[in-house]
């Protein structure tokens, strides 16, 4: 273990130090029993903390590293003056045991392995005289070459090497080579460094001991900037003119960004104007200043930092008859007028526009195609007031309603399959569009045409209608839907023939003819009446929905079959399709409601939330509601 008096180590199980005699303490920790680092600790103050609370009351703390940072920088200028204090202590305490120079002239070499100063404690001292009372058992002699006090020469003995270490790892400047005992002994007074003993020269302890003078004054000799050191300098600056330049580009601009200017631009906004799509246009400028627009060929003066111009999207394509692009891309040149009455450009202005499709909606038939027995076939449409029409090339605009663009057209049909009908519409502001309407009438071997004039809807209180047909001379025609007085007295020699149809329901009703003729295939003819009795006949039948409700729910096929009519007064509370539509309504209250689902067949569209009295029949089942279809529609 260590001594505590002469700072060498000896064995543990030593009573005493075999250097100084030094009571050595009872163990590694000391006399205590406790290390000595530990006594010298101390509670230090506790670093401040930063309570934060939520908006949801929870609390967490942190430190703010900035007091961290404080601490240690206070702790590193108390242990930077602790150390300069203990340095000094060692020094004296070196000094006092001759170990080491303290207060006197002393020039020495670098050395790093000892913190004493590579440079003379003052150049401008002489060599320190050595005390006569250092010398034992010799004389003082002015040609000597040096002095070996008693004292010093103990360590030249046959004893490890290591004695000639002392406290702190730091290693005596003494020769550690025996002299000569016919040596004089030095008398600090003449500069005899020229003449030092060969045997002294290795020693690089000695060596750095040297002591020159060059008559009164010190000298020294400057080093040479090494090959390294000047590497090194080279690489400190070049980083530290690197991180310079990360700082200023980098790491500052983003921490403090600069405030840019923004430049005002022009901006483009969709609006609606006389219920068209328009855009709104601003441009920037100083108040009182004219800006016009060369497409536009129009101005305007700038009120509160810009121009606006409202624009309708029309003007772009209007001139364009065939246009089928959705889009356009509009390209404004802004041009400022200065004073001197010059036009000074400005920053183009892009935007793009959408061109809306010409409306057109088919109302009969229900879809596209459609398979039809007559030569004749009425095609419903609606399409926007003033808009142009055509069909299959010819202009039909004509037939336009001007009071809700209706358009009527009588389809002629040939019995060849499918007869196409290109329907082509351009509304004023739209785009063209156009829709394709397929009309399928069987190839037939034996013509047989219904009148051109047969009704496809009858409201007749006899429940009847009068059907006129063609067909070949001497065909034998059979009627298969229900009918009466059929008169065939002209079929054989001009082919015409009649009947009256019966409608034996409410609702489409089928109208089926055949004709046969020897060697020709059979040519059959269907035609679908929609009959439904007059209002004051309909509605003597009716029964009412809310007080009949449990019964039709009880006898439903019993009522459909029979086409059972019922008035139903209620609030329209759903509507689920729109074509056919079809919708739930409460029939009763709200505190015990009847819901039945109701599909229109009548001339009137419902709304949601109104209240109507229907008449309809009944059709069944539909989501665990009875269905009824209804005919007539009142507020």
């Amino acid at each position: 273990m260590k001594c505590p008096n002469c700072g060498k180590w000896n064995q543990a199980t030593m009573p005493r130090c075999i250097y100084c005699g030094e009571e050595l303490p009872d163990d590694a920790y000391g006399m205590s029993g406790v290390p000595a680092w530990q006594l010298e600790l101390q509670d230090r103050e506790k670093a401040k903390s930063y309570i934060h609370v939520d908006e949801y009351g929870q609390m967490e703390t942190s430190e703010d590293p900035r007091d961290s940072l404080a601490a240690e920088m206070a702790d590193l200028k108390s242990r930077k003056l602790m150390g300069e204090e203990k340095q000094r202590l060692l020094r004296e305490e070196a000094a006092r045991r001759g170990m080491a120079p303290s207060g006197l002239s002393v020039r020495t070499t670098s050395n790093r392995g000892t913190f004493f100063s590579a440079y003379d404690d003052n150049p401008d001292a002489t060599l320190r005289p050595v005390a006569p009372e250092l010398i034992e058992d010799g004389e003082l002699d002015p040609n000597a070459r040096r002095v070996y006090p008693a004292k010093y020469r103990t360590t030249h003995s046959s004893g490890s090497e290591d004695e000639v270490y002392g406290y702190g790892n730091t290693r005596r400047l003494v020769n550690v080579q025996k002299p000569d005992e016919d040596d004089p002994v030095y008398d600090g007074y003449h500069d005899t460094s020229a003449y030092l003993p060969a045997h002294s020269n290795p020693d690089e302890i000695e060596n750095s001991m040297r002591m020159r003078m060059r008559g009164t004054i010190p000298t020294h000799k400057p080093r040479k900037p090494s090959g390294r050191r000047i590497f090194n300098a080279f690489l400190i600056i070049a980083c530290i003119a690197m991180f310079s330049y990360i700082a200023v580009t980098a790491i500052i601009p983003a921490i403090f960004p600069k405030a840019e200017e923004v430049k005002a631009v022009a901006t483009v906004t969709p609006t609606i104007r006389d219920d068209l799509a328009a855009h709104t246009i601003t441009v920037p400028g100083e108040d009182g200043q004219r800006i016009t627009i060369r497409e536009l060929r129009t101005s305007a003066i700038v009120t509160g930092g810009f121009a606006t111009f409202d624009v309708m999207d029309h003007i772009w394509y209007d001139d364009y008859e065939n246009y089928v692009e959705e889009t356009m891309t509009v390209t404004l040149t802004p041009l400022l007028i200065t004073d001197a009455g010059k036009q000074q450009a400005l920053d183009q202005i892009n935007y793009d526009i959408d061109i809306p499709l010409s409306p057109i909606e088919l109302v009969t038939p229900d879809g596209p195609y459609q398979v039809v027995s007559t030569a004749m076939y009425n095609i419903i449409i609606n399409v926007r007031e003033g808009s142009t029409v055509l069909i299959n090339g010819d202009d039909y605009s004509d037939l336009v309603n001007t009071e809700g663009g209706k358009v009527n057209y009588n389809a002629t049909v040939q019995p060849i399959g499918e007869n196409n009908f290109e329907i082509v519409v351009r509304s004023q502001y739209c785009r063209e569009n156009s829709m394709t309407v397929t009309l399928f009438r069987e190839k037939q071997e034996i013509p047989l045409d219904l009148a051109s004039d047969i009704a496809s809807s009858s409201s007749d209180k006899s429940a009847t209608m009068t059907v006129k047909a063609t067909t070949i001379p001497g065909a034998v025609v059979k009627v298969l839907s229900p009918y009466t007085d059929l008169d065939i007295t002209s079929t054989g020699s001009d082919g015409t023939f009649s009947f009256k149809a019966v409608f034996d329901k409410i609702g489409d009703n089928s109208i089926i003819i055949t004709a046969d003729y020897p060697g020709k295939q059979t040519t059959t003819v269907e035609h679908v009446v929609y009959y439904v009795p007059n209002i004051d006949i309909y509605s003597r039948k009716a029964w009412s929905i809310s007080e009949q409700y449990t019964d039709l729910m009880d006898n439903l096929e019993t009522r459909k079959s029979k086409s059972q009519i019922y008035v139903c007064i209620g609030e329209i509370t759903s509507i689920e399709t729109t074509k056919p539509q079809r919708a739930f309504m409460n029939v009763g209250t709200l505190e015990s409601p009847l819901v039945i689902y109701v599909e229109n067949s009548s001339k009137t569209t419902w709304i949601e939330g109104q209240k109507y009295r229907l008449y309809g029949d009944a059709y069944g089942m539909y989501s665990s509601k009875p269905w009824i279809v209804v005919r007539y529609t009142y507020d």
